[in-house]
């Protein structure tokens, strides 16, 4: 008889075991994307949902074309792409999303994914044993990390990273900490493209979570 697994290796129902794809183009633009499919329904719904809100929304911002005879053939696009990022304690997913709908450059934002062994989705409320509360001391991690870096600019960095949840949608939690994912923009020119921190969790001991961090 084979052994049972230990606990640690009980398989994350967030675990990819297959991938899904979506093509679709016409005279005006490409559309390519994908997304993991998983043991779990409702988790994979969650990407589903996701892909074809994007999609959605491309079509929207892309519907001047029929009425612009100019338009260049073919020359707009969406790719939504992904990277699996496990650890220990959770799976998470990086997704990307460029595309053009026309202007001087495209858009490339990310969106992240990630759930517990249980296969519950954890939000930035999770991160942190006080609920959101934690991300105001947590915040203050993150812009004197911003700081370091050069031509790092203060203004942006108070606007783009100040203690709003909506500057922290977009979390990796690893076995140290966790990664928190700026887009262009966010707080800095878009020159300086996305730019990524990393937070270990012994820097915010005193709040971490400890079902998510555990103390070593």
């Amino acid at each position: 008889n084979t052994p049972p697994n230990p606990t640690n290796q009980i398989p994350n129902p967030a675990q990819e075991e297959d991938k899904v794809t979506t093509h679709e183009q016409n005279d005006y633009y490409t559309i390519d994307a994908v997304y993991p499919k998983t043991n779990s329904e409702t988790i994979t719904l969650y990407f589903k949902n996701f892909v074809e809100s994007e999609i959605s929304q491309f079509k929207d911002d892309t519907s001047w074309v029929n009425d612009v005879e100019s338009a260049s053939s073919g020359s707009l696009s969406l790719d939504i792409t992904y990277q699996s990022v496990p650890s220990n304690l959770v799976q998470n997913y990086i997704f990307s999303v460029a595309s053009y709908t026309g202007g001087a450059h495209g858009l490339q934002p990310r969106k992240t994914f990630s759930f517990n062994k249980e296969g519950q989705l954890l939000v930035l409320s999770n991160l942190f044993s006080n609920g959101i509360d934690g991300l105001g001391s947590f915040a203050k991690l993150v812009q004197k990390e911003l700081m370091k870096r050069e031509g790092a600019q203060a203004d942006w960095i108070a606007d783009g990273a100040g203690a709003k949840a909506e500057n922290y949608q977009s979390f990796v939690i690893t076995d140290t900490g966790v990664t928190i994912l700026f887009d262009p923009y966010q707080i800095a020119p878009y020159s300086d493209g996305a730019i990524d921190i990393n937070i270990p969790a012994s820097s915010f001991k005193i709040t971490a979570n400890p079902d998510l961090f555990p103390i070593r």
